[in-house]
């Protein structure tokens, strides 16, 4: 079986989770200790990154994963082993990870902050290379033995994963360094009327988004 997907469109996405997370640990840094309303700021910029992740890998184990497995070659079987063992020390990274950061951004103690930035240090580490794995191994598969809509079918289903009111902001994250055309491949997993208006309205409030967390910091 082949496919006509653009597997860009999951190297723009990974793209964006590197570099959030990338810099997670110098926005928990910079934010005073006892400073409740900067850490109210950071922290949930952070708990909307777990979740998009979270719900990413929720949908590659659901609509990617079991596909797969039915169709590549024997061979082949421990690259998604692998996968998926990688997606299971992810989830109890998150788990620390979400523990210690519902304490900092209530009450922005001290000893919550640093373990806190070595917390997402490490995830961050642990998360790149993942994607990298991922877009070297699964991605190949995806574009080989996926329908495209199938691979419709797992976009949308990210999409649908946003929080409707942060939709414009984190399409302007997936939009900072995507290339155009693929990112045009991805808004066609909206409705009609937001795929319209989010090139123009998602950079902007990506910027905004962006400069409060600055602000925050």
């Amino acid at each position: 079986m082949t496919s006509a997907v653009d597997i860009r469109e999951m190297v723009v996405v990974h793209s964006a989770f590197r570099r959030e997370f990338a810099e997670a640990p110098e926005l928990i840094r910079a934010v005073g200790v006892d400073d409740r309303r900067h850490a109210a700021t950071v922290g949930a910029h952070l708990q909307l990154l777990l979740e998009l992740l979270h719900r990413h890998h929720e949908g590659e184990d659901r609509l990617l994963c079991p596909k797969l497995r039915a169709r590549i070659e024997p061979e082949r079987q421990p690259v998604l082993d692998a996968m998926e063992q990688q997606h299971a020390a992810i989830h109890a990274e998150v788990t620390q990870a979400t523990a210690v950061l519902g304490r900092w951004r209530t009450f922005a103690h001290e000893r919550d902050r640093e373990p806190l930035a070595d917390c997402f240090d490490r995830f961050s580490r642990l998360l790149d290379e993942h994607l990298a794995a991922e877009e070297e191994q699964i991605l190949p598969l995806a574009a080989r033995w996926l329908t495209r809509e199938e691979w419709e079918e797992l976009g949308q289903e990210g999409m649908a994963g946003v929080p409707r009111k942060q939709r414009s902001a984190v399409v302007g994250m997936i939009m900072k360094d995507g290339d155009p055309e693929v990112v045009r491949g991805i808004l066609a997993h909206v409705p009609a009327l937001a795929r319209t208006l989010l090139p123009r309205t998602a950079p902007r409030s990506y910027a905004r988004y962006a400069r409060r967390l600055r602000a925050a910091s």
